[in-house]
């Protein structure tokens, strides 16, 4: 069996579940951006995705631009985070050009569709 292929160490899911604990009780200790960027920086790096998601969505302590920036930069496969950052603090054309640049047409559509619902003419 190739490597690529093989489950990560024991030691790495250890290491992601007490990274997950230990940050998650400080970030929502913590007003500092710089902390909570760390934290969505680190959960993206470690494949947390849902966690990036969320934090993206809750939180109002990470510095909205490097957020974004480093969003777009990472490329993740789910660009739910991408559109929380966007959506929520007003980088909607730069978040549609970084869609429709990756080909992800179906994170327009789901933008529009339930996301931003009201931000159409009818």
């Amino acid at each position: 069996m190739s490597s690529d292929s093989e489950s990560p160490p024991l030691h790495v899911y250890l290491v992601v579940y007490i990274f997950d604990f230990r940050f998650s009780c400080e970030l929502w200790g913590s007003e500092n951006p710089d902390i909570h960027f760390k934290y969505i920086e680190a959960a993206a790096r470690t494949g947390q995705i849902k966690e990036v998601e969320r934090v993206t969505r809750e939180s109002n302590f990470y510095d909205p631009e490097k957020t974004k920036n480093f969003l777009m930069e990472a490329k993740l496969p789910d660009a739910r985070p991408l559109i929380n950052v966007c959506d929520r603090f007003g980088f909607v054309a730069d978040l549609t050009h970084y869609l429709y640049s990756n080909n992800m047409l179906r994170y327009i559509e789901g933008y529009v569709q339930k996301v931003c619902v009201f931000c159409l003419p009818c």
